[in-house]
């Protein structure tokens, strides 16, 4: 469908006295006297004229122009109050799952790292992070947040970036018994319950 505003340059809502300015202020820029260049272009405004300067055919290609607007908006997201429920508060709880847990698993595998039984225990709490991440992360990737919720869904994102990076670390420790791995993962869960706190007040600010 062709859109013959814009070919003439208008708003939708534009009176003919201004459909006739603009037809004839750019006929002159597009007659293929002045502008070798101009056929095309003045076939398209004289059909837009056509069709908008006759009342009859313009109130028929209004309705079908505001239908082929309308089909092309995007659909809505979910009202704020929604993707809170559903989204922000069951990956926020998957994600104080993980960080609440660590101190003592870190406790118990300190006891004696070397130890069969404390490892293969730390190996299973690991693998039990990793289905409550991907499940977080799953459920964050479901639905398109609300745009009013852009600064608690981007620190939230953030937040579960940090805690894909601080398990990495921490089955890295299980291979190599490197403290290096400890600590860059300690610091990583930091920065992960940091970015929780900014999505909070973030939402806070909003009455959530």
């Amino acid at each position: 469908m062709n859109d013959h505003y814009r070919t003439l340059g208008l708003r939708p809502d534009a009176t003919p006295a201004q459909v006739k300015a603009a037809y004839r202020r750019l006929v002159k820029l597009c007659h293929p006297d002045t502008n070798p260049n101009g056929h095309e272009q003045m076939i398209a405004l004289n059909l837009a004229y056509e069709v908008l300067s006759d009342p009859e055919q313009r109130r028929a290609y209004d309705q079908q122009y505001h239908q082929q607007t309308l089909s092309k908006l995007p659909e809505p997201g979910p009202p704020p109050h929604l993707w809170w429920q559903q989204v922000f508060q069951p990956v926020d709880q998957r994600v104080c799952r993980i960080l609440s847990s660590r101190r003592r698993q870190l406790e118990r595998l300190a006891a004696d790292p070397f130890d069969d039984a404390c490892m293969a225990a730390f190996n299973r709490y690991l693998q039990a992070c990793r289905r409550s991440l991907q499940e977080a992360e799953t459920l964050f990737r479901s639905r398109a947040n609300p745009p009013v919720l852009a600064d608690a869904a981007k620190s939230l994102y953030y937040c579960l970036n940090h805690l894909d990076d601080a398990l990495e670390d921490l089955q890295w420790f299980t291979q190599s018994y490197s403290e290096h791995y400890l600590q860059t993962s300690e610091a990583l869960f930091r920065r992960a319950w940091e970015q929780r706190q900014l999505a909070w007040q973030a939402a806070r600010r909003l009455g959530f």
